[in-house]
């Protein structure tokens, strides 16, 4: 069932690649253009003149210039007119810098004189515009001579936000595309009917702009203009400002860019849009193998990593090869897909803990009934083992007279009975501890009179290997402790220095105190341990592999002993060296 689900959420998830993001998208690219920088520190070809008809009226030499003494000035009413003395002025003094090309980027209605007679110089082009019947319609007749006009209208998106602009209409071309035949002389490579995605220079102010008065006046720098392309507007009228993905822009700016993209090829290429699709679906199976195969905190992580890096890769493309290809739906098919698969991450996580929760009560029934099982057997053991040592200690002691190969098979049953009964309290301690945690008790021990009541108890053995057990006690001050458990501590660590050691040698207890600590150390001169070895030893049930060989032993002694050490919040240490023997030590707080 969970397999349908997943299927189903995954089929979902490649839907999202479809959906209409246009306006997300247009976001997007809005915000690239603010983030990759700005070309207005490069020099450029365009110089734009502004027609204030405020600082005309104001100019002390109106008169000179032949200004109608109106305050609308250059324009009547709504309309721009085209004053020939003004506008002739004009032209003659941007013709003494040596420009490229002059543009006119304002539409003129009219002229002042009907019966005007003008041929406007060869370097000059006008703006025409296309009607609401996209007819286009020209200048005035004085102004034309040829093709030298184009359309010159903004086409804003669905948001009014200005993107991309037409190069050709079915009735005429735009001023760009005159503008281009006029300073190259290569033919246009592209196709014009495909619209032309504006690649701005910067914010309103990128390009330098001048008064036409001081134009007029002759106080511009001087080769300002020389081969430069000029454009002129008269600003303050209708149509004044635009929105573009740099903020409000005049119509002689977003002119002004549109034409610099066309001449310099740097227009942004926009991909198709199965490339985008492709890079979602891409996303898609990226999100849903990480949502599955990791956890969901580091999930996030990557999720957040891999739309970061789309996005790092779509500035960079926008930026530098200047290709634009959407990241709208990729951004967001992962993380629609990170909220779908999540729903079946959590539910299958769900289902996982709830298996997890019954195989756990299942061991824990499993467990107590092998403690139950182990504690029982074992209670069981003991009465035969009770009886068997009965019976050899009263063979050895009412039979004094038995031959000594019988006496020496009654001592070896039981020395064996004896191991057999540890293994048995091992494992009964060890069950206990599983079961229930111990709480040690609390009374005054003396680790001196332990160590000296352990090392008596082991004599024998110690004898029957011909090891002598050396004492090096320090006056200690009393502790508070379990006094069984820590004795049982000291019996272990003894037993296993006899049981590893070899014949003939020695087995030191060794009492300190330093630190409100009191530590007693067992060093024995046996094989030692392996390095390899070392860090285990201390494990339940593990024993050495040369100890596997050469002693017997329950490997529940140094388990049990390091238990025992840490309930009274001390620390048991182990150091070895092969060939030369082992210390064991442990240290106990006094106020434990």
């Amino acid at each position: 069932m969970l397999k349908v689900h997943v299927a189903v959420r995954i089929a979902v998830c490649f839907l999202f690649i479809f959906l209409p993001l246009q306006s997300m998208d247009e976001w997007f690219y809005d915000r690239f253009f603010q983030l990759r920088g700005y070309y207005h520190e490069q020099p450029t070809q365009f110089v734009l003149i502004r027609i204030n008809p405020t600082n005309l009226t104001l100019s002390p030499h109106r008169e000179k210039y032949h200004f109608p003494a109106t305050d609308a000035l250059p324009s009547r009413r709504n309309q721009n007119i085209w004053y020939q003395q003004f506008y002739e002025n004009l032209l003659g003094q941007i013709g003494k810098g040596n420009p490229e090309l002059i543009v006119f980027t304002t539409y003129f209605d009219g002229t002042d004189h009907p019966d005007l007679r003008y041929t406007p110089p060869p370097n000059v082009l006008f703006s025409a515009y296309l009607n609401e019947e996209s007819k286009l319609i020209p200048p005035p007749p004085p102004l034309v001579y040829g093709d030298n006009f184009g359309f010159v209208n903004v086409f804003p998106d669905p948001d009014n936000i200005v993107r991309r602009t037409h190069l050709v209409y079915s009735s005429g071309a735009s001023l760009a595309v005159l503008a281009y035949h006029q300073v190259n002389a290569e033919p246009i490579k592209r196709n014009l009917l495909d619209p032309l995605f504006i690649d701005y220079r910067g914010p309103a102010g990128s390009y330098p702009i001048y008064d036409a008065a001081d134009v007029l006046d002759g106080t511009i720098p001087v080769g300002a203009l020389q081969d430069k392309i000029v454009l002129i507007a008269r600003e303050g009228g209708r149509h004044w400002d635009y929105e573009t993905p740099l903020g409000k822009m005049s119509r002689m700016e977003i002119q002004a860019n549109i034409m610099d993209t066309f001449l310099d090829h740097r227009e942004i290429r926009i991909l198709p849009r199965i490339v985008t699709r492709i890079v979602a679906a891409a996303a898609v199976v990226s999100s849903v193998l990480i949502i599955l195969y990791f956890p969901l905190t580091l999930a996030w992580v990557f999720l957040l990593l891999q739309s970061v890096v789309i996005l790092l890769l779509a500035l960079f493309f926008f930026s530098f090869p200047k290709i634009w290809a959407g990241v709208a739906n990729p951004v967001f098919c992962i993380f629609a897909t990170h909220l779908l698969m999540l729903g079946y991450k959590l539910s299958r996580q769900e289902e996982q803990q709830w298996k997890i929760q019954q195989e756990a009560e299942y061991l824990k029934e499993m467990d107590q009934f092998k403690n139950n099982f182990i504690s029982l057997f074992s209670h069981d053991l003991k009465t035969p083992i009770a009886k068997i040592k009965a019976i050899t200690d009263r063979l050895l002691t009412d039979h004094p007279n038995l031959n000594e190969e019988v006496k020496t098979s009654l001592r070896a049953l039981d020395r064996t009975n004896g191991e057999l009964a540890r293994f048995i309290s091992d494992i009964l301690k060890v069950t206990k501890m599983e079961s229930m945690r111990l709480e040690p008790s609390k009374e005054v021990i003396d680790l001196n009179r332990l160590v000296e009541e352990a090392s008596h108890r082991l004599k024998f053995l110690a004898d029957e290997k011909q090891i002598k057990i050396v004492l090096d006690l320090e006056p200690l001050f009393s502790m508070e402790g379990d006094l069984h458990l820590i004795q049982e501590v000291i019996t272990n660590l003894v037993e296993n220095a006899i049981k590893y050691s070899p014949s003939n040698r020695q087995v030191i207890v060794r009492t300190r105190e330093a630190d409100a600590k009191v530590c007693v150390e067992v060093i024995d001169q046996g094989e030692g341990i392996p390095p390899d070895e070392l860090p285990r030893v201390t494990g339940k049930f593990y024993r050495g592999k040369r100890a596997s060989e050469n002693t017997k032993g329950s490997g529940l002694g140094l388990y049990l002993s390091k238990y025992f050490v840490e309930l009274h919040q001390g620390q048991l240490e182990l150091e070895s060296e092969l060939g030369i023997g082992t210390k064991v030590s442990f240290w106990l707080p006094i106020n434990s």
